[in-house]
């Protein structure tokens, strides 16, 4: 056994020269002409998410200012300054990790040797790995030095988190961003690899291997590194699948399959086999909103191979399915599923949540309505443009209506409800709400509400929920929209938001308020307050009309 076979293939094919960097163009080309020119900033910061480069640059970067023979800004690897570096002997190369050495001490010892010149190099390199970490004070000990250094200190910082680097850092620095890196570009890296150590792997399992990194090629040669542990003659697509934890293609195909079918057997009886298996739940349902993607792109798309990195079989296998439902169907089934994996997340039983789910969902797979929740709502959004005078007479209590003489000119009319009998939504028991600090108006109480939902960065939950009526109702705290704001109550009526608002109604009455969303068809629009804007309300109307407004004509003036 060689000294290096217990290495990690990452290490081992970690990138020696500006030559060797897979991607990263916009950063390598800049920094390999300023080492050909001479001219380089005495501080760098490269950012960009895990697994892109960045500390390989670094490291290649303070290889070639130091290089006694570079070839073409590239560093030799031959000569004793390029040895010491690779070896990690060479002292004047300093890789400091700022997660550990973040404290103010540790930065002022590092100022404090700066000032001595380099002991066997031209520049003393300092790379900053994770400098986000380093505390305020930290940052405050480097600035001044990072300002005016001396001229043989070279500062190179390495973040995956550019936002926590205060602006006075970044502007005395050369800031590079660091990209994902592209599929097919991880894929000829690992071939490559592959065939260096005599690894027989299908070209379709490197590909899952590029999907499963995103972007990251440490994390791509990772796992690549780990397929050599299966001890197969060849790798396969399933292969990868299983040892990164998820479900195999075959196992997503027939759970789709058993949705769109409607068998809820089967579908539980894979789910009994996932959880057997032991396998992520959460992730098994991204890989299934994946899957049902693809389905949906092999029945929509002329030509899903330049859509799905999938072999021309299992793209052949993907549309004859999608040919038993239909885009809509697909549609409503990729939104349940992202819902249900936000359910999950709160779920005291996710197996259960997950089941529950899953057939419901299952239940409406050869029909077009989005998931079971919006179905019942949406049949009902066509109800209110039919002219319908039955439900009127129903109402015991109160004299029928005379008829209307056009559709229009009832909305019209619509506004002196509030005055007549009982309506048809629940009324509110009163315009004011119970607080800690006695009976407060309950619109003024909602209005700071709203703010507070604003400052919690949830802006679109406040604007979905302004249009809303709302009632304090036997101790509840009623949403109410019309049937026509579905999108509205859509975006409100999940468990995240109604946490949320119940929340903050608590912090601001101080009285624990249960809060109730809710879709009424025929709610009476003047009961019942709402923070909605003048200028909006009237805007909505507009564009809800079903016919344009009448001419204007000299009889409307009389």
């Amino acid at each position: 056994m060689t000294e290096t076979d217990h290495l990690a293939l990452y290490r081992l094919w970690r990138p020696q020269t500006f030559s060797d960097m897979v991607a990263q163009e916009q950063v390598v080309f800049p920094l390999r002409q300023s080492v050909i020119t001479g001219k380089f900033a005495h501080a760098l910061l490269f950012s960009g998410t895990r697994g892109t480069g960045k500390t390989s640059l670094a490291k290649i970067f303070a290889k070639a200012v130091n290089c006694l023979n570079p070839q073409d800004g590239d560093p030799c690897n031959q000569c004793e300054i390029c040895l010491a570096a690779n070896s990690g002997s060479l002292m004047d190369i300093n890789e400091i990790d700022a997660a550990s050495h973040n404290s103010v001490d540790h930065i002022r010892r590092l100022t404090d040797e700066i000032i001595f010149t380099p002991v066997r190099a031209k520049y003393k390199v300092y790379i900053i790995d994770e400098v986000h970490m380093l505390s305020q004070g930290a940052f405050n000990a480097l600035l001044k030095t990072l300002e005016e250094p001396p001229g043989h200190a070279i500062f190179i910082m390495a973040t995956t988190e550019p936002h926590r680097i205060p602006a006075t850092i970044i502007s005395r620095s050369q800031h590079f961003q660091f990209r994902r890196i592209k599929d097919e570009e991880i894929v000829g890296r690992m071939r490559v690899i592959a065939d260096h150590i005599e690894l027989s792997i299908l070209d379709e399992a490197l590909e899952v291997i590029a999907q499963l990194s995103g972007g990251a090629m440490r994390d791509a040669i990772s796992l690549l590194d780990q397929t050599r542990q299966l001890g197969k003659e060849e790798v396969s697509r399933d292969d990868v699948l299983t040892l990164a934890g998820r479900v195999p293609d075959q196992f997503l195909s027939e759970t789709a399959k058993a949705m769109l079918d409607n068998d809820p057997e089967s579908l539980l009886t894979n789910i009994q086999e996932l959880v057997m298996s032991g396998r992520d739940l959460a992730k098994f349902v991204t890989d299934l909103g994946g899957y049902f993607r693809n389905l949906l792109v092999a029945g929509v798309s002329d030509h899903p191979e330049r859509l799905i990195q999938m072999r021309g079989e299992d793209i052949a296998q993907l549309q004859k399915l999608a040919a038993s439902s239909n885009a809509a169907a697909l549609t409503g089934i990729i939104g349940g599923l992202a819902e249900l994996q936000v359910t999950l997340r709160f779920s005291p039983d996710i197996r259960t949540s997950l089941e529950i789910g899953l057939i419901q969902l299952s239940s409406q797979g050869q029909t077009a309505p989005p998931p079971a929740v919006r179905s019942q709502p949406a049949a009902k959004r066509e109800a209110p443009a039919k002219p319908d005078p039955k439900p009127e007479p129903e109402r015991e209590g109160t004299p029928p209506p005379p008829p209307p003489p056009i559709q229009r000119e009832e909305r019209r009319e619509a506004k002196p409800v509030r005055e007549e009998g009982p309506t048809v939504c629940i009324t509110p028991d009163t315009e004011s709400i119970k607080t800690d600090k006695g009976e407060e108006s309950l619109l003024s109480v909602w209005r700071d509400v709203l703010e507070d939902i604003q400052k919690e960065r949830r802006l679109d939950v406040a604007l979905c929920a302004r249009p809303a009526r709302i009632f304090v109702n036997g101790g509840t705290f009623e949403i109410r929209f019309e049937n026509k704001l579905f999108g509205q109550y859509a975006c409100l009526n999940k468990k995240e938001c109604i946490d949320l608002i119940q929340k903050l109604i608590h912090k601001r009455t101080g009285i624990p308020y249960p809060v109730l969303i809710a879709l009424d068809e025929k709610v009476d629009r003047e009961v019942g307050e709402t923070a909605e804007w003048p200028w909006m309300h009237q805007a909505r109307d507009v564009a809800f009309s079903d016919e344009l407004p009448p001419p204007f004509d000299e009889a409307d003036t009389d």
